[in-house]
């Protein structure tokens, strides 16, 4: 599978330095592209999968960021 370039720079950033910050815009660029691929082919079941899973490491790390 490849990401789109926005997802692999955060993932970059993430490589270099394994913050809390950098791993949550990771999981936010990784949100955005599944919820664009979903927009094209809606009703996808795997898609629909991904982009629950991201949207919920989304909200635990904006927690955990929240608590630091």
């Amino acid at each position: 599978m490849t990401y789109n370039e926005e997802v692999m720079e955060a993932d970059r950033k993430y490589q270099k330095e394994p913050t809390i910050q950098n791993e949550l815009a990771l999981e936010r660029a990784k949100l955005k592209y599944w919820e664009e691929q979903l927009r094209q082919n809606p009703g996808d079941k795997e898609l629909l999968r991904r982009v629950k899973y991201h949207r919920e490491e989304v909200e635990h790390l904006e927690k955990e960021v929240k608590l630091v």
